[in-house]
């Protein structure tokens, strides 16, 4: 903590606000889409050789933000001064449609400051000169950073969607199978980043339910989409500019569900293994040790062969401990903003074609401007968005969040919440949320 605020007194992130290098981006090679496949070269390409400098800023500007617990808004303020000063760079990051390892480690460390510095209350920690011109243009890009975020749910929000992209070949060995647990981990980081920065700007921007900032738009139909007989596994990204529904949250509710089940059973396989190795048959010591040492397994000892079979475990296992971790926290926060979200279209909101439309919607847009700095970009329509909001689409959202947020799902969060949560310090969080979430839709408007 100390380094940190000594980093901060020093204005390190003020100098790497005005490094130029930062905005050199080199042009994703489109070959490299799948950038795994490629030979290793011994001379990086341009981009790896571009991360080598811009990943150790990001990681130092997350490590601060971590860190600064006592000076918070001045580190936040800083950072914020760094995202926005290389904005073009900040954003073709977060429109990238590349899925190798190291687009995807931008991303993971991108995502997670920006869920702690792009708030609009960081705004008044920036150390520049701010007239009404000026404030505009900065709640301007944090608005496009807030959005590109949001795109990024319907890119992530699936993992079963998004295992096209992995390998379309299962018997990797060696390197990949490390690229591949890497990979996994960052997407689930990703998710996690933004569901806390969806999080922190609906604390922030939101004193009162009758006065929520949402979010997502009250359509169920990625999730119904998805999860209809014919499962759409290419459903269409939502444009960044538009605000996607909240059928993104339920979706990638269940789809977290469902990943911490099989990241439970895969730990749990993986320490039984690890405690007994030598019982384990040789083709499996042999596809453990691969993993670690592709070639010439078959040239060293036993004994040697246990040691790097246990190495393998023990990574296994830590990376499904991560990745139970993001899974329950993912779980967490997406119960929360659903709840949110709820509460406002079932209980506070009034429909455009109710008697009192007229002044609710005056009354609506104008605290919303105040609050959402989405309403900034000039680009946006802000009124065809969140304040237009009919009786049919909140009647149509509570049946169909009652089909989508049934009995069954809510059993696999209570059973989550006993297997996992219960030795964390949120014990009873999931089952408080489940709880008031039913308690809404059994509800009705009159």
């Amino acid at each position: 903590q100390q380094g940190a605020l000594e980093l901060l007194r020093s204005g390190v992130i003020v100098r790497l606000a005005q490094c130029q290098v930062y905005d050199m981006r080199p042009e994703m090679d489109p070959q490299g889409m799948f950038g795994m496949r490629d030979p290793p070269v011994f001379i990086p390409s341009p981009v790896d050789r571009y991360r080598q400098i811009l990943l150790p800023a990001l990681r130092l500007c997350q490590v601060i933000l971590t860190s600064s617990m006592a000076q918070h808004l001045q580190a936040a303020g800083q950072v914020l001064q760094f995202l926005i000063s290389h904005s073009d760079t900040i954003q073709a990051i977060l429109r990238c449609q590349d899925v190798s390892a190291g687009s995807l480690q931008e991303l993971a460390l991108l995502t997670g400051i920006i869920s702690k510095a792009g708030l609009p209350g960081i705004l008044s920690e920036l150390d520049v000169d701010v007239n009404e011109g000026s404030l505009m243009e900065l709640q301007g890009h944090i608005g496009r950073f807030q959005r590109q975020c949001l795109g990024l749910l319907s890119r992530f929000g699936g993992s079963d969607r998004l295992r096209q992209f992995k390998f379309q070949d299962d018997n990797v060995e060696g390197d990949k199978v490390s690229k591949k647990d890497e990979i996994e981990l960052a997407m689930q980081q990703i998710c996690a980043n933004v569901m806390e920065y969806c999080q922190s700007l609906m604390l922030q921007s939101s004193p009162t339910f009758q006065h929520a900032v949402c979010l997502f738009t009250p359509s169920l139909s990625e999730t119904i989409n998805r999860d209809g007989p014919r499962q759409d596994t290419q459903a269409p990204v939502v444009p960044y500019w538009r605000l996607p529904g909240l059928g993104i949250i339920i979706y990638l509710l269940k789809q977290s569900a469902n990943d911490f089940f099989s990241y439970y059973d895969s730990h749990r396989r993986s320490v039984n293994k690890l405690q007994n190795v030598e019982q384990l048959p040789p083709d499996e010591i042999k596809e453990l040790c691969q993993s670690v040492m592709p070639a010439g397994v078959d040239k060293i000892s036993t004994a040697q062969k246990y040691v790097l079979a246990r190495r393998r475990l023990v990574k296994l296992i830590n990376n499904r401990a991560k990745l139970l971790s993001l899974c329950s926290f993912i779980i967490e926060t997406c119960l929360f903003i659903l709840w949110r979200h709820l509460e406002y279209y079932l209980l506070h909101c009034t429909p455009t074609d109710s008697q009192d439309s007229l002044f609710a919607s005056r009354a609506l847009f104008k605290s919303r401007r105040l609050q959402d700095s989405f309403a900034s970009e000039t680009n946006l329509d802000f009124r065809s968005g969140l304040t237009v909001v009919s009786q049919h689409d909140i009647d149509q959202l509570q049946a169909d969040a009652i089909n989508a947020f049934g009995e069954s799902l809510q059993k696999k969060l209570l059973d989550i919440e006993g297997l996992y949560s219960k030795v964390r310090s949120r014990y009873s969080f999931i089952q408080a949320l489940v709880r008031r979430i039913r308690g809404l839709l059994r509800i009705s408007r009159n």
